[in-house]
């Protein structure tokens, strides 16, 4: 082994640029992989090192919203995709055992579903006899304050109120999210 090595040494030594030309390729190809494996094999990627296993679960088998999503051919780094810092510190917080298990729960404002989803849509898909759950009197809601990707959606609204439309809500709200 310990030839092995001063033979690299050596050759780097008489051939640094092409050491490094090596080294970013190398670098692109592993970034390249690791994007497929997130984007297509969830339970490999993230999911071993920090104990997402029920949300991981929850993409392939429930009926939470991030269930639908998958079905809708959206993976998981669609919303969660991490830059090359972002999955270097990662990478170094896990060499070192330095890191949050489960991780921090991220907060996403509404760009993050309004990239795929029309607002517009939305409200008028939701139009119950005159009422609309979409148009609060709490002035602006982020998506999140009703809708959960990964645990059971909750209309913000019924905190406080008892309406009958939010009783009789269609089916595809209680596929997605049945209150708790």
């Amino acid at each position: 082994m310990k030839d092995l090595i001063l033979k690299v040494l050596g050759f780097a030594k008489q051939r640094p640029l092409a050491c490094l030309v090596g080294i970013f390729l190398m670098g692109c190809i592993s970034m390249a992989a690791m994007h497929v494996v997130e984007a297509h094999f969830p339970e490999m990627s993230c999911s071993p090192c920090h104990g997402m296993e029920t949300y991981v679960d929850g993409y392939y088998h429930d009926d939470l919203m991030s269930h639908s999503h998958m079905e809708a051919g959206v993976a998981c780094i669609d919303c969660h995709d991490n830059g090359m810092i972002d999955k270097l510190n990662e990478t170094y917080w896990y060499v070192t055992d330095d890191f949050d298990n489960p991780p921090q729960q991220r907060a996403f404002d509404n760009e993050m579903c309004t990239k795929c989803h029309k607002v517009e849509d939305i409200v008028a898909k939701t139009n119950y006899d005159g009422k609309n759950p979409h148009d609060s009197h709490l002035g602006d809601l982020v998506c999140s304050d009703c809708h959960y990707s990964h645990e059971k959606s909750k209309a913000k609204c019924m905190e406080c109120h008892n309406f009958e439309f939010l009783q009789n809500l269609p089916p595809e709200w209680a596929k997605k999210g049945e209150q708790k």
